[in-house]
C-alpha cells in the first residue's frame, strides 16, 4: 500500500496542472449548480406557492357541489393538515324594505389559511388587515352591496331565517371576487349561521370547498391517499392546476429551470470527462515508470484512485460552499422579491449535489483510470505505442450514469427519458455532421501554407478534432438555447402583461346600458375588449346521451352516463373569432350564418372527448338548446380579458336574456370618473384586478431572477468545456509545434495556422450550434413550454461568427506561450 503522505504530496503537485484544475472546477461547478438550484428552488417555490395560494386562501383546495360520502368526509376530517370549510351559495339579503342578490361565502374560524382579509369600518376610508373572518352572528358585505341595501355599521341583515349584524365592510378576501362572471357582489358570514338560515335545501345550488394548508410533501400524500375515492364532480385544485396567468407562469418557470439546470450539469459532466481523460493520458509514462521500477498494480491504484478521490472531495466541498454562498448572495440582492420568512434549508440540496457530482466524476473518469492502470512497463521504452481506444462499455457506463444523475435530480421519469433521448440524438447527429465537415475540409489542403497546416492538423488529430468540435457545438448550442428560451419567456410574459394591460372588468351590464358603457370606454378606457353577452347554462347531454350530472342530485343514485361538467358554464355568442383565440380544428362560421354551431375550448374538448360534428345540449332555466361543434379553439388564458369555454353562433343564444362583460385599462387620472359611471348605472359591477396584476408582475420578477442565475451557470459550464477541449490536445500540439519549428516554420505562420484551425472549429461548431439550437428551441416552444413559435434563424450566422471568435481567441491565448518557446523546449516538453 502506498503511503498516504505520498498520495497527498502527489495531489498537491498535480493541482498546478491545468487539466486537474479544470476537472476540479468542473466538479465544483456541477455540485454548486445542483446545490444552489435545489436550495434556490426551495425558496422560489415557497415564494411562488405563497403568492399563488394567496389567491385561493389555501395551499390545496377540495371542491365539490354535492355532500361528500361519509367515508370520504371522515378521511378529510381526520387529516392532520390545517383545514377550513367554506360554503358558497347565492341568496337574497334583506334590510328593511331593500333586497339585493349576494354571493355568500360562509367560512369558519380558520379562514383564510393563506392570504389576507382586508376590511374597513367606513364606507370610504382606511383599510385594515385581519387574520380571521366574521364571528357567529356577523356578516361582512362588499361596499357596493352595503350601498344597495343602504346599510350602516350595526344594522341587522336578514339572510333566510337568520338575522345577522353588519359589522364590517369587506374590501378584499383571498378567494372572493376573482370570478369576473359572478352575478352578485360578495358577503362573508360564519359557517355556524348557515343551518339557522335554512337557505340550503335539497336541490339548492350550493358548492363547498375544503381548504388545506401544510408542507408540500404532506399535501401530496394526503391528495394521493384520496385519489381513488373521489366521486365524479369532486376534485382537488391548487394555483398550479388552474388556467390563470399565475399558474402558466409557474409551470413554464419550473420547466425551464429544470431543463436549464440539467443543461448546466450535463456541460459540467462533459468538462469533467474531457479533463479526466487528459489527466489519465498525461500520466501514461508515469505509470509505466512506476511499474518498471518495481511498483505494484495495487500501489498504482492507490496513487491515482487517491488523486481522483481527493479531486472529487475537494471539488465537492468547494462546490457546497460556493452553492450556498451563491444563494446567500442572491437572497441578499433580491430579498425584496422573496417571502420574508424563508424555509429552513434541508439536507436535500447537500446530498443531491454530492451525489450528482460523484456520479458524473466516476462515470467519466472510471474508464480512463482503468486504461491507465493497464499500462505495461515496456511503455517506458516504446513511447510511441498507443493505448486502445474507448470501450463500448465506457459509453454505456457514461450514459447510464448520466441517466441516473438526471433522474435523481428531476425525479421525473418522463422528463428524464426526454432529456436522455434528446441528448443522445444530438450527440449522434453532431458526430456524423462533424465527421462529414472534416472530410470536406480535407479536400481543400492546397489553398495556402497556413490553411494547409490548419487542415492537416485537423486531419492528423481527427479523433481529437471530432471531440473538440462536438464539445464546442454542445457548449455553444446549450448556451444559445438557454439565452433564447429565457428571452422568449420574459418577452412572452411582458407581452401578455404590459403596463397598459386591462386592470378593470365591468360586469352585469344590462342590454340598455351597453351604449353608455361603450361611450365611457371610448372616452376614458384603453385596450378595452368587446362587450361580450353572457348567459349561464348547464351541459345536460352530448350526442343525445345524458351527462352524469343529471343524476347528481341524489347521492345514492347511479352515476351512469357520459362525463360532463358539474357546474353551470358562462356562455357567449359572437360573429367573429376573438383576438386571443386560435382555431386548432374546424372553421369559424360565416358572419351571416344562422346555423346552430358552437366553438369549444381545446382543454374542455379533450376533457369531454368532443369532436367536430358532435352535438351538445344545454339547459337554461326550463329550456334546452343544442348546437353542433364546428371548431376547437386554443385560448390564451394569460390575457386579462373575458375568456369562454363555449362560444356559440348568434342564432343559438340571441333570444335569451343576457348581461354583458368587458375588460379595459383605466389610467389612474381617470379613476374618479368611475364614480359617475356607477352613479348613473348603479347595477354595474366593477372589479379592480390591479392587485392580481401586481402579484403576477412580482412573480415574473422572481422568475427573471432565476432565469438569469441559471443562464450564468450554463455559461460558466460552457467556458469550462471549451477550456477542457483545448487543454486535451495540448501535449500533441506542443510536439507538432516543436517539429514544425525545427523544420523551419516561422512563429507567424504557426500562429496563423493555429488561428485558422480554431476559427474553422469554432465557426463550424457555431454554425451547427445555431442550427441545432433553432430545432431544439422549436421543440421546447411547442412541446414543453407551450410558447408561441418564434425562431431566430439569422442567429445561426451570428453563431458562426461568435463561435469562431469565441473558440479561437481563448484557444490562441492558451497556446500563445507554446509559440514563444524554443523548438528544443517544445520537443522535450
Amino acid at each position: 500500500m502506498m503511503r498516504p503522505e505520498l498520495v497527498g504530496r502527489f495531489f498537491w503537485r498535480e493541482l498546478k496542472r491545468a487539466d486537474v484544475l479544470i476537472m476540479l472546477f468542473a466538479i465544483l461547478l456541477a455540485v454548486a449548480s445542483v446545490v444552489s438550484l435545489a436550495r434556490f428552488s426551495e425558496v422560489l417555490n415557497q415564494a411562488f406557492n405563497r403568492k399563488g395560494a394567496s389567491f385561493l386562501a389555501a395551499d390545496l383546495v377540495l371542491r365539490f357541489s354535492q355532500p361528500l360520502p361519509s367515508a370520504l368526509s371522515a378521511e378529510v376530517e381526520k387529516t392532520d393538515l390545517t383545514k377550513s370549510l367554506q360554503t358558497r351559495f347565492t341568496t337574497m339579503l334583506i334590510h328593511r324594505n331593500a333586497m339585493q342578490l349576494a354571493a355568500i361565502y360562509a367560512v369558519d374560524g380558520q379562514y383564510p389559511l393563506r392570504g389576507q382579509l382586508k376590511v374597513s369600518t367606513q364606507a370610504v376610508g382606511a383599510v385594515s388587515t385581519v387574520e380571521k373572518g366574521p364571528g357567529p352572528g356577523q356578516i361582512w358585505v362588499d361596499r357596493r352591496l352595503a350601498q344597495a341595501l343602504n346599510l350602516s355599521l350595526g344594522d341587522q341583515v336578514e339572510l333566510g331565517y337568520a338575522t345577522l349584524r353588519f359589522s364590517r365592510y369587506l374590501v378584499e378576501a383571498p378567494d372572493v371576487g376573482l370570478n369576473v362572471f359572478a352575478a352578485a357582489p360578495p358577503a362573508l358570514m360564519n359557517q355556524q349561521d348557515v343551518a339557522a338560515s335554512k337557505v340550503i335545501q335539497p336541490g339548492s345550488r350550493v358548492s363547498w370547498r375544503w381548504l388545506f394548508k401544510g408542507k408540500p410533501k404532506a399535501l401530496q400524500q394526503f391528495e394521493n391517499s384520496l385519489a381513488g375515492q373521489l366521486p365524479a364532480g369532486v376534485e382537488f385544485t391548487d394555483i398550479k392546476r388552474s388556467n390563470s396567468p399565475i399558474s402558466v407562469a409557474l409551470t413554464r418557470a419550473n420547466r425551464f429551470l429544470m431543463l436549464s439546470s440539467l443543461m448546466g450539469v450535463l456541460l459540467a459532466a462533459v468538462a469533467i470527462g474531457v479533463a479526466a481523460r487528459r489527466f489519465c493520458d498525461s500520466h501514461v509514462e508515469t505509470v509505466a515508470l512506476i511499474k518498471a521500477l518495481g511498483g505494484t498494480r495495487r500501489q498504482v491504484v492507490w496513487l491515482f484512485a487517491g488523486q481522483l478521490a481527493l479531486v472529487l472531495v475537494t471539488g465537492s466541498l468547494l462546490g457546497l460552499g460556493a452553492g450556498f454562498a451563491l444563494v446567500k448572495a442572491l437572497l441578499l440582492q433580491y430579498g425584496r422579491l422573496l417571502p420574508t420568512s424563508l424555509p429552513p434549508s434541508t439536507l436535500e440540496p447537500l446530498w443531491l449535489g454530492l451525489a450528482v457530482g460523484a456520479i458524473c466524476t466516476l462515470a467519466f473518469a472510471a474508464w480512463p483510470l482503468w486504461r491507465l492502470l493497464k499500462v505495461p512497463p515496456i511503455r517506458v521504452w516504446r513511447e510511441g505505442q498507443e493505448q486502445q481506444g474507448q470501450s463500448r462499455l465506457h459509453y454505456v457506463l457514461v450514459f447510464v450514469a448520466l441517466f441516473a444523475a438526471i433522474a435523481l435530480f428531476t425525479r421525473d421519469l418522463k422528463l428524464t427519458l426526454a432529456v436522455g433521448a434528446g441528448a443522445g440524438a444530438a450527440v449522434v447527429a453532431v458526430a456524423l455532421v462533424s465527421a462529414l465537415l472534416l472530410k470536406v475540409l480535407g479536400r481543400s489542403r492546397g489553398i495556402g501554407g497556413a490553411w494547409r497546416l490548419a487542415v492537416a492538423g485537423l486531419e492528423r488529430r481527427k479523433g481529437a478534432s471530432l471531440v473538440q468540435l462536438g464539445s464546442f457545438t454542445l457548449a455553444l448550442m446549450l448556451m444559445i438555447l438557454v439565452q433564447l428560451v429565457k428571452s422568449d419567456l420574459l418577452a412572452d410574459w411582458q407581452a401578455s402583461l404590459p403596463d397598459n394591460a386591462p386592470n378593470y372588468f365591468v360586469v352585469n351590464v344590462a342590454p340598455d346600458e351597453v351604449p353608455a358603457v361603450n361611450r365611457f370606454l371610448g372616452q376614458y378606457g384603453t385596450h378595452a375588449s368587446d362587450l361580450y353577452p353572457v348567459v349561464r347554462a348547464r351541459l345536460v347531454a352530448i350526442n343525445g346521451e345524458k351527462t352524469k350530472e343529471e343524476n347528481a342530485d341524489d347521492a345514492q343514485s347511479p352515476r351512469g352516463g357520459r362525463v360532463g361538467i358539474d357546474r353551470e358554464l358562462n356562455l357567449t355568442w359572437r360573429k367573429t373569432l376573438p383576438e386571443n383565440n386560435v382555431l386548432t380544428a374546424g372553421a369559424w362560421w360565416p358572419k351571416a350564418d344562422d346555423a346552430r354551431l358552437v366553438s369549444v375550448e381545446s382543454g374542455v374538448a379533450k376533457r369531454l372527448n368532443l369532436k367536430l360534428g358532435d352535438k351538445v345540449t344545454f339547459r337554461l332555466g326550463g329550456d334546452d338548446f343544442s348546437a353542433k361543434v364546428a371548431s376547437i379553439r386554443k385560448v390564451d388564458w394569460q390575457s386579462m380579458q373575458p375568456n369562454f369555454f363555449m362560444i356559440f353562433s348568434p342564432a343559438v343564444l340571441k333570444d335569451f336574456p343576457a348581461s354583458f362583460i368587458a375588460s379595459f385599462h383605466l389610467d389612474s387620472q381617470y379613476r374618479p370618473q368611475l364614480a359617475g359611471l356607477l352613479k348613473n348605472h348603479p347595477t354595474l359591477t366593477l372589479i379592480d384586478v390591479d392587485a392580481i396584476l401586481s402579484q403576477i408582475r412580482s412573480l415574473i420578477g422572481q422568475v427573471g431572477l432565476a432565469l438569469q442565475f441559471v443562464w450564468l451557470l450554463v455559461v460558466a459550464a460552457s467556458v469550462l468545456v471549451l477550456l477542457a477541449a483545448v487543454q486535451a490536445s495540448l501535449d500533441e500540439r506542443r510536439r507538432d509545434l516543436g517539429v514544425l519549428r525545427t523544420l523551419g516554420a516561422s512563429e507567424r505562420t504557426l500562429f496563423r495556422a493555429l488561428g485558422l484551425e480554431f476559427l474553422l472549429l469554432g465557426g463550424l461548431a457555431g454554425l451547427m450550434a445555431g442550427l441545432t439550437s433553432q430545432l431544439s428551441l422549436y421543440l421546447l416552444q411547442t412541446q414543453v413550454l407551450e410558447l408561441p413559435v418564434n425562431l431566430h434563424w439569422p442567429l445561426s450566422l451570428l453563431a458562426l461568427l461568435g463561435g469562431a471568435l469565441g473558440v479561437a481567441i481563448p484557444a490562441l491565448l492558451r497556446l500563445w506561450p507554446l509559440l514563444r518557446r524554443t523548438p528544443l523546449r517544445l520537443i522535450r516538453g
